[in-house]
């Protein structure tokens, strides 16, 4: 698995208006000058916002407290196998802006041998799709190709999903049988204040 090209938006943005509910009103500046103080504060437990949100991300499940959360905005290239796609999207609330299509490249990727496969598919199932595109050379069935793809072949889409949804992974799959859902949780964990929002290690002591 590859996790590449991320960007996290609203992050400090989020934090902030986390503390929307008590306000009497909006003041656009102190907003913004709030948000700079975020991004530039060094963690040490002293900001009003960030205590703020360490309650909140602590609340009960379906208490709508952590709803912050869904404001932080993850965008990344994901390399995963066909198994972990399918796996994957279960979760509708993870967006794939864009992704490879085995439809329509497949063929491609079977004349030029420019795919890749997890280390573990058979050397048979490799040769599964090179022997149907050397068969008929001239008229490649594509169903064929794509019915008899093996569920190793690794392919990559552009996501976008939010640090609420994230949490939600994270504590399903962190222990999962197939070690790509282990390194994807490993990842979430190196995200900015992932371990206090999203694997509240911090609030868990």
């Amino acid at each position: 698995m590859k996790i590449e090209n991320v960007r996290v938006h609203d992050l400090e943005e989020s934090i902030v208006a986390s503390g929307f509910p008590m306000l009497l009103y909006m003041d656009a500046a102190k907003f913004e000058d709030e948000v700079k103080t975020l991004r530039s504060w060094t963690v040490d437990g002293s900001n009003a916002h960030y205590q703020r949100a360490l309650r909140l991300a602590s609340a009960p499940d379906g208490s709508g407290h952590r709803n912050f959360l869904s404001g932080v905005l993850v965008s990344f290239n994901v390399t995963g196998t066909n198994v972990w796609w399918m796996q994957f999207e279960r979760y509708h609330f993870a967006q794939i802006v864009s992704s490879m299509s085995k439809m329509h490249r497949l063929k491609k990727m079977v004349e030029t041998e420019d795919f890749e496969f997890h280390d573990k598919v058979f050397e048979n199932g490799q040769e599964l799709l090179k022997s149907i595109a050397v068969y008929n050379p001239e008229k490649v069935d594509e169903e064929e190709l794509v019915y008899n793809c093996p569920m190793g072949l690794e392919l990559t889409a552009r996501v976008t999903t939010n640090y609420l949804q994230l949490r939600t992974i994270y504590a399903q799959r962190k222990n999962h049988k197939l070690k790509e859902w282990r390194d994807f949780c490993e990842w979430i964990a190196s995200l900015p204040y992932a371990r206090e929002f999203i694997i509240m290690e911090k609030n868990n002591g």
